[in-house]
């Protein structure tokens, strides 16, 4: 098992977790207006890893690997096991791949055991996982667009959607999304796609997005639904404009609009919004 400790300015940390996508980190600590953190991989992701981190840093401007450790894989899950809690939002619960939830009071999701150590639930998931039981109905087909590990896929599926189809560009976030969805007992369709006008339109959307994937591709995805479009990834008041504007232009209506902020830091707020075609 690789840790790659890294270093990155407060106000791109959340940046590089939403492009990061997958990937088990932990926050070391939070002085001078940076953050240290790291993150962990299998010892034969080694370079994958790397390259990943590096094409974020350089991508967004700043950034760096400061050392890489080796750590025995059994101190990985020991301490894994002991720091993830039960994470619940909205109706759902969000449980360990080992855990085994026999009350009635949520809806359990099972994750993989490399994907959340340390993240909680970034607050751009927790906001559309709670649009999710108000908006997908038996009766609806959804399309998750950038899946990454299948959460929002699966957890639409677990409400009752009649079919979910969910892809994303990297070939590893689909992998990590079938293995989810096995653990989870649901059939997911996930596969490998861009964002293009050959996708088929489905009644409710999930885009769990950066904003620079929305300034491109906003128009194709408002094609791509026919009852609701639930849109999160979006950060401060700035992207919060830029949205509601894109979603005017494309003749969409807001439905509901929420916010949540980062765990100690208030001033770190997301936005989530759902939409439908006027």
């Amino acid at each position: 098992m690789k840790k790659f400790i890294c270093q990155i300015p407060e106000n791109l940390f959340e940046i590089f977790v939403v492009e990061l996508n997958g990937y088990g980190f932990e926050i070391l600590g939070r002085e001078n207006q940076e953050v240290n953190f790291a993150i962990y991989g299998q010892d034969e992701e080694f370079e994958d890893i790397k390259q990943v981190i590096e094409a974020i840093f350089e991508d967004i401007g700043n950034g760096k690997i400061q050392r890489i450790e080796d750590i025995k894989e059994e101190d990985w899950e020991e301490k894994w096991k002991e720091n993830f809690k039960p994470i619940q939002v909205g109706k759902f619960i969000i449980i360990p791949e080992w855990e085994i939830y026999e009350e009635k009071d949520f809806i359990p999701i099972k994750i993989k055991v490399s994907m959340a150590f340390g993240t909680g639930l970034h607050p751009t998931t927790r906001l559309l996982l709670k649009f999710i039981p108000d908006y997908i109905t038996s009766e609806d087909t959804v399309l998750d667009v950038g899946t990454g590990t299948g959460i929002l896929a699966i957890a639409s599926k677990k409400v009752g959607a009649k079919s979910v189809d969910a892809f994303d560009i990297d070939p590893r976030a689909v992998e990590e999304c079938k293995i989810n969805a096995w653990e989870n007992e649901v059939d997911i369709n996930c596969f490998a796609s861009d964002i293009n006008d050959n996708l088929p339109k489905h009644d409710i959307l999930l885009s769990n997005l950066q904003m620079d994937i929305f300034k491109d591709r906003f128009d194709i995805l408002a094609k791509k639904f026919k009852k609701y479009w639930l849109v999160s990834g979006i950060f401060k008041e700035e992207e919060k404009e830029k949205i509601l504007k894109m979603a005017e232009k494309n003749n969409l209506q807001l439905v509901k609009i929420d916010s949540m902020s980062e765990e100690g830091r208030d001033d770190y707020i997301w936005y989530g919004f759902v939409f439908k075609h006027n």
